[in-house]
């Protein structure tokens, strides 16, 4: 039986006269039909978060035959706002129902001007504020820090030379059929496009490697992984890579297709024509199991990939049901870094790794609000509670303490690293992300604990004990969802209190981490593909693809 999902919010949409963004002040005129109810106020809403914060339109309404039409005004600059995505929502009345809807209803006029004519403002406290504009017709603002580097018209006037060079020589640069590679936010290399990367470098003829590249912020840490391979690396954002963006016959990618560009950069015609035109090969990041994300990967989005790679028929189901891709487009391989997978654990060197994973309604918090959230303090807890140190120091073991890239910021909130502020020898290390390779962290470990990280799958698949421990899943379910039923289908013992995590932890160590029956049998259908030849199997289906020209303009400009 099919598991219910999170839905889309409820959408009012609406007919748009006008919407504009300049000096800080949102100015929206619309109209709605009277019969499908009254507006009676206008708010800026901060997505996602958990306490969101409301910040309200003045509102002006008249009738204009059997429609009233709205005039809303707010001045952001009055406004302290938090980092993130800001949606205009309604508070609409129908036949004496009250209700809270994202408004909708961006004409195309209106986001084709702001696709071929980007604006924003940066405000006074270095932070940029501009309409953001997807694949839906809502009206959508996104507030960041500024970076000067690409928010000018500098950059907008290099993004305009990128498509003219490349239009005067599109035969030239479409004759090359580029593959381009690439990870989160394209900084890193460690992820399923590294690896599957490497195997082509180290095991293709070299007519077949010339057209590969691997796209990279070259100074980033994780660029050394790959410098071996220094001729099919590119230089993230280089002039260069604009154009080669341009001409890619395919994107092949652990995220989405977001990521082979500026992250969150205001709206372009070069943007757009990128994520429209090009067909997306998607390794994933881990299993899809423990996370609902289908509205940002279904196949009727902006995400839409052509090909999308699973580890079994039991993923395979979850993707055709959920996301509405066709069985011919979801191939099951495996991921490449499994590939380089190899036990590398000792009894004589015992270690933890305890590593959650994000969550969606602390991202772009500040530190007091991450600070008061139920996730630091279980997290806190544990690794200053004198028991967990009691049993590493019985049974000689390190835990080691992985925050998700997304939370890198606040590894500092949980103490010094490598456990000094508590004056004992390093049992346990707090380790920021991207000092340690996470695949060898994971090959290291004797035991896994994580919540609903994916990570789980690769400790799972090297036949190693996983330990969930999700304190928080009620919230979880109501706020993200997943779409196993973890209480039923885990493959590990669940665990929802600190006294509960510190006694499997026990166990566990007191039996040499022996992986038990029940947890073992699962691995044959959950991961039935353990040969390291995952990366070969994605590279034959890629190269035998049929893939025709893809030109849309998701949801219709």
């Amino acid at each position: 039986m099919k598991k219910d999902v999170m839905q889309a919010p409820p959408e009012v949409k609406v007919r748009t006269k006008r919407f504009l963004l300049r000096k800080g002040k949102i100015k929206i005129r619309f109209e709605l039909d009277k019969e499908l109810g009254i507006i009676d106020a206008l708010y800026l809403k901060q997505r996602g978060a958990m306490d969101a914060q409301y910040f309200p339109f003045a509102l002006k309404k008249r009738e204009v035959g059997n429609r009233i039409r709205y005039d809303a005004l707010l001045d952001v600059n009055m406004q302290k706002m938090a980092v993130g995505f800001w949606d205009v929502v309604a508070e609409k009345v129908t036949y004496g129902e009250r209700q809270e809807a994202v408004l909708g209803g961006l004409s195309a006029k209106l986001k084709l001007a702001l696709i071929l004519f980007p604006r924003w403002t940066k405000t006074g406290d270095g932070h940029i504020i501009y309409p953001f504009v997807n694949g839906a017709r809502q009206f959508t603002i996104q507030y960041r820090d500024y970076d000067g580097r690409y928010d000018s018209y500098r950059f907008l006037f290099k993004e305009y030379l990128a498509l003219l060079i490349y239009g005067i020589g599109k035969p030239f640069w479409d004759k090359k059929k580029l593959w381009l590679i690439c990870e989160k936010f394209s900084a890193m290399a460690q992820d399923n496009g590294y690896y599957f990367f490497r195997y082509c470098m180290e095991n293709l003829p070299q007519e077949e490697k010339k057209r590969i590249f691997y796209v990279i912020d070259k100074t980033a840490p994780d660029y050394e992984a790959v410098r071996p391979y220094d001729g099919n690396v590119i230089s993230f954002m280089s002039f260069r890579y604009m154009i080669y963006l341009c001409a890619a016959q395919y994107l092949i990618s652990t995220d989405a297709i977001r990521h082979f560009y500026i992250w969150d950069s205001p709206n372009s015609i070069y943007k757009v024509l990128y994520q429209a035109r090009k067909h997306m090969i998607f390794l994933q990041h881990g299993v899809m199991g423990f996370k609902q994300c289908h509205r940002t990967f279904h196949k009727s989005g902006g995400n839409r990939m052509a090909l999308f790679v699973v580890s079994s028929e039991y993923e395979r189901d979850i993707i055709h049901d959920y996301f509405e891709y066709g069985r011919d487009e979801i191939i099951v391989t495996g991921l490449p870094r499994w590939d380089a997978l190899r036990d590398t654990s000792s009894l004589s060197h015992k270690e933890i790794l305890l590593m959650p994973t994000w969550r969606s309604w602390l991202e772009y918090v500040s530190d007091e609000t991450f600070l008061e959230s139920e996730y630091y303090k279980n997290y806190k807890s544990l690794l200053t509670n004198p028991k967990l140190f009691a049993l590493l120091e019985q049974y000689d073991a390190t835990l080691n303490f992985y925050i998700h890239p997304k939370f890198r910021d606040y590894i500092g909130l949980f103490g010094e690293e490598n456990g000094k502020s508590s004056g004992r020898k390093s049992r346990v290390r707090l380790i920021p992300f991207g000092s340690e390779p996470l695949n060898k962290l994971l090959m290291s470990c004797n035991l896994l604990v994580t919540d609903y990280s994916s990570v789980a799958w690769d400790v799972y698949y090297q036949e190693k004990p996983v330990v969930f421990y999700p304190f928080d899943l009620d919230t979880y379910e109501e706020r993200q969802g997943s779409y196993m039923d973890l209480r039923k289908e885990a493959f590990g013992p669940l665990v929802y209190r600190e006294d509960e995590l510190l006694l499997e932890l026990e166990t566990y160590m007191k039996n040499n981490f022996k992986e038990e029956k029940c947890y073992k049998e699962r691995r044959a259908y959950l991961l039935p593909l353990r040969d390291d030849k995952n990366s070969e199997r994605i590279y034959q289906r890629i190269k035998s693809a049929k893939l025709g020209k893809k030109f849309h303009i998701r949801g219709r400009l």
